[in-house]
C-alpha cells in the first residue's frame, strides 16, 4: 500500500498500543498506516543481542539504536540512562551550570527548578519499549482507579476495573501471560478486592519460583506491614512457560532487560507482524509525526511528518503530509505530548484542559540490598519472577502512597553493579561494596571461595513507590535545544520534595528494607551522595532522610482520561475531548499511577478504545 493512499486510520507510533490498534482495525478490513520515527531496520534482534553483549554499559536502551548520545544531531533522540550521569548532587554549589551542560548532551532538557531528572527512559523504533521491558503484567487493583472514593486523596478514575475485566483477559492472551489466579488470589485477598471474573484462568501455568525467591519468601513469612503480611508470590510475566505462538519458552537467560535473545518475553514486534498479515496496514519507518493540522470543524485534517534517510549530521529530510478519518497518537507519554504542543502553528490540540503535558508521574524506585544468612543462588531464571504484591492496598493509603517489591535474581547488580564492584574490592583491597571491610587482597581459590560465598547470598529489594500526580511535574517544549530534524527537544520540569504523601511511601520501604534484612541477614543499603545518582532529602517526623531514586521504566500521565473536558484531556474511551477523531493512547491517559507495571493497562486500555474508534468508523 503507497504511503500516499488514502486511509481509514493513521497512528502515530509502533509500539504495543500502537500495534493492538493496528490489528484491530486491520482485522476488521480498515485501511491503517502506522508513523514510526525508529529506523528501518526494525527487527534485527541477533545485531541488537550482539550489540548487547559487546557493550561495556548493559543499560536498558544499550542493544538498540541511536548508539550515541547526540540529540542535537539524531532524528529520533531518545531518552537514555546515560543522560543523567551528570545530574548535580544534593548540595552542589554549581547546580546550575551542571543542569545547563546536562541539557547539551540529554534529549530530555531540565528547567533549573528540577529537584531530579526524570530517571525513565523509552525506546523509538517499531515494538517501543517492549524490547527492552521487563515482561511484568500486573493488573491494577480495584482501588487504583477510585482513591478519592476509597481513600480520599488523589483523584478517580472514570471506570471501574470491572470496566476492563474482558479488556485485560484479551491483553493478557495477545502478550501471553503466565501467571496463576491461586497465586494472585493468595496475595492479594483480602486487601486488594475483586480483580477476576469468576473462573478465569490465564494463558499459561506460572513459571517456576527461582530457589531466591522460594528462599527469601520462606524467610520473610510471619512479617506484617501496616497489619497486613509480607506475602512472596510469582508475578504474572509476559514470557512464556511453554511454546505457544511460535514462541518458545523461557530459558532463563536473566537479560529480559534489555532484551530477551529468544523472544520468550513478549515484544510488540509479535503484534505488528500479524497486523500487518492482514494486508491492510503499512507501517512507515524513518517517519517523525512533526504536526497535527486541525479543520474548520474542530477534527484534525491531515497528519505531517519528516521522513528521513541518510546518517546523523547528513539527513536528506521530506516534508510529507497523509489525511485520514480517525487520527491515533500511541507515540508513548513523552513522545505525543511533544507533537500535541509542536502543532497547529505551536498553539497546540487537544488542550482546551490545559492539562497536556501536566501529571508527569512515575513509579520511582527505592533500591535496598543485602546478604542473606543462608544460601539463596540468585542468577536463575528470569531476571525478576516473584515480588511481594500484598502491600499494593490498604487503609494506609489514607496517609501514604502503596508500593510493591520487586525481587531481583541478578544479586546486586542493579544496586551496587556488581560483581564487578566486590570483585575488584577482594582484588584492589578496596571496600566500596561494604563486604571487605578488612581490606583483604586475595587471588586463586581465596578469592573464588569469597565471591562464591558472597554472590549466592546477594538480596536486591525494588519498592516501586505510587507517585502523586502532581500539575507543577510537566512537559513543555525547549525554547533552545532541539533535535536533529529541527524539532524542539521535551523540556522537563520534576520534583516529588512537595508530596509528602510519596515521601512517607518511601519511608515505609527504608523501614521495611530494614526490618526484612534483620529476619534474613545483615543489610548493605546506603546512601550514595554523587554525580549522576539522583537523590531526595526530607524531614519527616523528626527525622532527616537521604534517599538515593532510580526510574521504573513507568512513564505515565500527561495526558490524563476524565468524566469532564475542563479537567482532562481525553475520555475513558480514551479520544480527545477537543477533536472528536483523535484517539490519545498509552500510560500518558493514567490519572494515578497505582502500583502494577503500566504495559498490560496501556494494551486492555488500547482494546478498549480500539471498539471505539470502529464505532466511529462506522458512522462516518
Amino acid at each position: 500500500m503507497p504511503a500516499n493512499a488514502t486511509y481509514d486510520v493513521v497512528i502515530v507510533g509502533a509500539g504495543i498500543a500502537g500495534a493492538i490498534m493496528a490489528k484491530e482495525l486491520g482485522t476488521q478490513g480498515k485501511r491503517v498506516l502506522i508513523l514510526e520515527s525508529g529506523p528501518l531496520d526494525r527487527d534485527n534482534r541477533k545485531a541488537f543481542y550482539g550489540t548487547y553483549l559487546t557493550a561495556t554499559g548493559k543499560l536498558p536502551e544499550t542493544p538498540y539504536p541511536p548508539y550515541a548520545d547526540d540529540p542535537a544531531s539524531e532524528a529520533a533522540p531518545r531518552a537514555t540512562t546515560a543522560m543523567t550521569f551528570g545530574w548535580p548532587t544534593q548540595n552542589d554549589k554549581d547546580r546550575s551550570k551542571r543542569i545547563a551542560a546536562l541539557n547539551e548532551k540529554s534529549y530530555l532538557t531540565y528547567q533549573a527548578s528540577s529537584d531530579l531528572p526524570f530517571l525513565s527512559t523509552y525506546e523509538r523504533l517499531a515494538g517501543g519499549t517492549t524490547w527492552h521491558w521487563l515482561g511484568t503484567c500486573l493488573r491494577l487493583v480495584p482501588n487504583d482507579l477510585r482513591m478519592k472514593s476509597a481513600y480520599g486523596v488523589l483523584v478517580d478514575w472514570p471506570l471501574d476495573i470491572a470496566d476492563l475485566f474482558d479488556d485485560y483477559a484479551r491483553a493478557e492472551d495477545e502478550i501471553g501471560v503466565s501467571a496463576t489466579i491461586a497465586d494472585q488470589q493468595r496475595a492479594l485477598q483480602p486487601y486488594l478486592g475483586e480483580q477476576f471474573p469468576p473462573g478465569y484462568e490465564y494463558p499459561m501455568a506460572r513459571i517456576p519460583q527461582s530457589v531466591s525467591d522460594t528462599r527469601l519468601g520462606e524467610d520473610i513469612a510471619g512479617l506484617t506491614v501496616d497489619g497486613q503480611p509480607l506475602e512472596m508470590t510469582c508475578t504474572p510475566q509476559g514470557r512464556n512457560s511453554q511454546y505457544r505462538n511460535d514462541r518458545p519458552a523461557c530459558q532463563g537467560n536473566s537479560s529480559c532487560i534489555p532484551i530477551c535473545p529468544i523472544q520468550a518475553k513478549y515484544d510488540a514486534q509479535v503484534t505488528l507482524r500479524a497486523a500487518e498479515a492482514t494486508h491492510n496496514v503499512t507501517t512507515l519507518t524513518q517517519a517523525v509525526a512533526c504536526d497535527l493540522t486541525v479543520g474548520a470543524d474542530g477534527r484534525i485534517s491531515s497528519v505531517s511528518y519528516l521522513k528521513y534517510t541518510g546518517e546523523p549530521g547528513n539527513y536528506a529530510v521530506s516534508r510529507e503530509q497523509v489525511t485520514a478519518k480517525i487520527v491515533v497518537l500511541a507515540a508513548h507519554a513523552v513522545e505525543t505530548v511533544k507533537l500535541l504542543l509542536m502543532s497547529n502553528g505551536r498553539r497546540g490540540v487537544a488542550n482546551s484542559s490545559g492539562q497536556v503535558g501536566r501529571n508527569l508521574m512515575d513509579h520511582l524506585c527505592y533500591l535496598g540490598w543485602g546478604l542473606s544468612t543462608r544460601q539463596y543462588f540468585p542468577y536463575r531464571g528470569p531476571r525478576s519472577g516473584s515480588g511481594v504484591e500484598s502491600l499494593r492496598d490498604g487503609p494506609f493509603r489514607k496517609e501514604r502512597s502503596a508500593w510493591r517489591i520487586d525481587v531481583g535474581n541478578v544479586g546486586w547488580e542493579w544496586a551496587d553493579d556488581d560483581p564487578a564492584t566486590s570483585l575488584r574490592d577482594f582484588v584492589q583491597g578496596s571496600n566500596k561494596s561494604q563486604l571487605n571491610p578488612d581490606g583483604d587482597k586475595l587471588y586463586g581459590r581465596a578469592l573464588i571461595d569469597r565471591l562464591n560465598d558472597f554472590n549466592t547470598r546477594m538480596v536486591r529489594l525494588c519498592y516501586l513507590v505510587e507517585q502523586e500526580p502532581q500539575e507543577t511535574n510537566r512537559i513543555t517544549l525547549s525554547e533552545r535545544y532541539t533535535d536533529g530534524l529541527g524539532l524542539p527537544r521535551p523540556e522537563v520540569n520534576y520534583s516529588i520534595s512537595h508530596s509528602e504523601y510519596t515521601l512517607r511511601g518511601f519511608v515505609s520501604a527504608q523501614t521495611t528494607t530494614e526490618r526484612i534484612f534483620r529476619q534474613i541477614g545483615k543489610n548493605y543499603t546506603r546512601f550514595v551522595d554523587d554525580i549522576g545518582l539522583p537523590a531526595v532529602a526530607f524531614d519527616m517526623d523528626g527525622k532527616h532522610y537521604d534517599i538515593n531514586l532510580y526510574g521504573a521504566g513507568h512513564i505515565m500521565g500527561t495526558y490524563r482520561m476524565g468524566v469532564t473536558a475542563a479537567d482532562s484531556v481525553v475520555s475513558s474511551n480514551l479520544r480527545s475531548w477537543d477533536h472528536k477523531n483523535l484517539y490519545l493512547l498509552g500510560s500518558g491517559t493514567f490519572p494515578t499511577v497505582g502500583t502494577g507495571n503500566p504495559t498490560l493497562t496501556i494494551a486492555a486500555l488500547t482494546y478498549r478504545a480500539s471498539r471505539s474508534v470502529l464505532k466511529d468508523l462506522a458512522g462516518l
